[in-house]
């Protein structure tokens, strides 16, 4: 027993390849997920998360405002005309964006609520939560932290009274001035005046929130990420086995035959590809046809849109399991080097895990992964409802192209390098 034993340890450790693949797999997932969840590598910078601001108000008291703001520590300002925040939103590159409209200055003077007004992306609303978070009490004070915390404090409970006889408002006032001046002398009394600030139980600063875009339909955005990165997941593995029939067929004596015949070598590689573009094309409409009809997605609103995007992300997926398979020698290598591949794009790709909780270094290196391009398709048609003349939308479509191009063309060449030789 312990010989054989130790028989089957000795040709698992000569299996080199194999043996790399069993640790490597789970180390590098690993670490994806211990970026993603564990804050493993997050900087103070890398923390933060850009928020847009567009200040309508432009005066000095406002722009005193986005300084307070700015020294927060999750929250990165980046000012922009509203024009060009809103355009940024609606193309799904950020999330929101803070305006500060025309009488803040006033407002913020008087003890009046402030015009602050958060347009957002309801699509990333967990990042519209964070920024809300760290938003929200910082703008409550800011009356207090830019001018005379007694004279707000008087404004704003004059104003809570809802009072328009100035007499009493007065009165008022007075009587806010002299609580003001008692409470300042207890904390002095007390030792605690670095400790306590009195202006923080007088909090107001609500901001109006603003669906800038919003679903137009049934379909809800947990379920759009779940079938979308799903799919674009799983049809990966799928064409990696439609590729790696090339090297069954060398394996059984197919090609060598069909080497034999007047058939231009090349076109048999061509043969795949459409045979894997089909079934790739097949897979994802049944795999969307089957979400409508039991999870109630809907597909019918944007069917054009929906069949651009497939054929994109089918052409671009095949020509990667038929590039993976010219690569490789046999079949063990295809599968190994296929479910380190996969999985890795899958996870920085945004099938696994929702970018927004990937660190900032990680949501830039997704763009080299297949999943990345396809999914945000599938947000721009079940969720932002763009048509397919949009110009965002274009541009993922034709990325998709561009991969596919690309990975056929090396996969050409290393079929006639690596299999063709082999036979």
């Amino acid at each position: 027993m312990i010989r054989l034993a130790v028989k089957d340890l000795r040709l698992f450790f000569r299996d080199r390849r194999s043996m790399i693949l069993t640790f490597a797999i789970p180390i590098v997932l690993m670490t994806i997920f211990a970026f993603a969840f564990g804050g493993v590598g997050k900087t103070r910078q890398s923390n933060k998360i850009t928020l847009l601001v567009s200040d309508l108000d432009n005066t000095p008291l406002s722009k005193k405002a986005i300084l307070q703001l700015d020294s927060l520590k999750s929250i990165q300002l980046q000012a922009v005309t509203l024009e060009e925040a809103e355009e940024s939103i609606k193309k799904g590159n950020r999330s929101c964006v803070l305006v500060i409209h025309i009488g803040f200055s006033d407002s913020l003077i008087k003890g009046a609520e402030l015009p602050l007004e958060l347009r957002y992306d309801e699509a990333r609303g967990i990042e519209v939560g964070l920024i809300q978070q760290s938003l929200v009490p910082t703008i409550a004070m800011l009356p207090f932290n830019l001018l005379n915390s007694k004279q707000m404090i008087g404004n704003r409970l004059a104003r809570m009274a809802g009072i328009n006889d100035p007499k009493a408002k007065e009165a008022i006032k007075t009587q806010s001035d002299h609580l003001y001046d008692a409470i300042s002398d207890g904390i002095l009394r007390s030792g605690k005046r670095d400790k306590v600030n009195i202006a923080s139980n007088f909090m107001g600063g609500d901001i109006k929130m603003t669906k800038l875009v919003r679903s137009t339909n049934d379909n809800q955005l947990g379920l759009i990420q779940a079938v979308a990165g799903t799919a674009v997941m799983w049809l990966l593995f799928s064409v990696v086995g439609v590729g790696m029939s090339i090297l069954d067929e060398k394996h059984e004596g197919t090609l060598t035959r069909l080497l034999y015949t007047p058939t231009n070598p090349v076109n048999i590689l061509f043969s795949k590809m459409i045979s894997a573009n089909v079934i790739s094309i097949l897979q994802l409409l049944i795999m969307f046809l089957f979400a409508s009809l039991a999870f109630g997605l809907e597909i019918y609103s944007n069917l054009g849109g929906m069949l651009i995007n497939i054929i994109a992300t089918a052409f671009a997926c095949s020509s990667f399991g038929i590039l993976l398979a010219s690569l490789a020698k046999n079949r063990s290598q295809v599968q190994g080097l296929s479910i380190l591949i996969i999985l890795v794009m899958s996870a920085i790709g945004g099938s696994m895990i929702p970018l927004i909780f990937m660190p900032s270094f990680m949501q830039k290196i997704a763009v080299v992964s297949v999943n990345y391009w396809s999914i945000q398709g599938f947000y721009d048609i079940f969720w932002r409802n763009f048509s397919i003349f949009n110009p965002t939308f274009i541009s993922r479509i034709s990325v998709l192209i561009l991969i596919g191009i690309i990975l056929n063309i090396l996969a050409v060449i290393m079929f006639k390098k690596n299999i063709l030789k082999l036979t």
